[in-house]
């Protein structure tokens, strides 16, 4: 007689599911040189002593074309400078308030992509860096005898690097999920709380929570052999009798024994 053979279990089929997802489908980047002059003119004091100079970049109005991605930019520029309000001469001393001067400089253009780019697609700015610049102070001036400036020239080189985002749909394969394996074989029963805290099967004692393990010891303690919980030896044999007292207070060892009779056996008389 043939056996039967087990049938097979039957393959889990798949679910298409369409999602929406960003994909890349170029890069580019590319330098740009920025000169301005910067002249600083009253009610702004002129220049004595830089202290600091901040700068940073903001990119904006970034629109895609084919192969080409054109932009518009500024450069800040925050300047903390010292003024020479008062001059000492005879002590060579300097004093003025700290202003600050904030300005930004405009530029733009295009950078090339490699890639597949196109109107509709998003640029998304990766990297804005200043690679380089120097800051040349002219309109030299005096001021009571001090040497101070009322322009700057900014020379700059600025780097820019883009990606250009598409998104696309795609069709993708998914598992079934009929059940959330976490939700329901942990949260509905606690693995923990359940298997274990009923009886631990690393704990030897488990099977003592309801009986101590020394609960046969609470009354008669298990150092104490001789039972001297219920009876104190020394309360109820030296308390009541007093070794001490009843046995030699009232017989004196010494007196009776030896007073009487000295140390060579002869009575005291002798």
């Amino acid at each position: 007689m043939c056996e039967k053979k087990p049938d097979k279990k039957p393959e889990k089929k798949f679910e298409k599911k369409l999602i929406q997802v960003p994909v890349v489908v170029g890069v580019g980047e590319d330098q740009f040189f920025v000169e301005k002059e910067i002249r600083i003119s009253p009610p702004c004091p002129p220049v004595y002593m830089v202290k600091e100079i901040k700068k940073w970049i903001d990119v904006y109005d970034v629109k895609v074309i084919h192969g080409k991605i054109l932009f518009n930019a500024f450069l800040w520029k925050d300047i903390n400078y010292k003024t020479a309000d008062k001059v000492c001469a005879c002590e060579s001393s300097v004093c003025g308030p700290v202003f600050h001067y904030t300005t930004k400089i405009g530029f733009g253009g295009f950078i090339e992509v490699c890639g597949d780019a196109k109107p509709g697609d998003k640029a998304e700015l990766l990297e804005a860096k200043i690679e380089g610049e120097r800051d040349d102070w002219k309109g030299e001036c005096f001021k009571q005898g001090v040497k101070v400036f009322t322009k700057l020239v900014v020379k700059t080189v600025i780097k820019l690097k883009f990606k250009v985002v598409r998104e696309k749909e795609l069709l993708v394969d998914a598992y079934p999920i009929k059940k959330d394996f976490f939700k329901d074989e942990f949260e509905k029963k606690d693995f923990f709380k359940d298997d274990y805290d009923k009886k631990d099967d690393f704990d030897k004692f488990d099977e003592y929570d309801k009986k101590d393990f020394y609960d046969d010891y609470d009354k008669k303690d298990k150092f104490d052999k001789f039972g001297y919980d219920e009876k104190d030896y020394y309360k109820d044999e030296y308390d009541r009798k007093d070794f001490c007292k009843d046995e030699f207070d009232k017989k004196d060892f010494f007196k009776d024994k030896f007073d009487k009779k000295d140390d060579y056996g002869y009575p005291d008389k002798y």
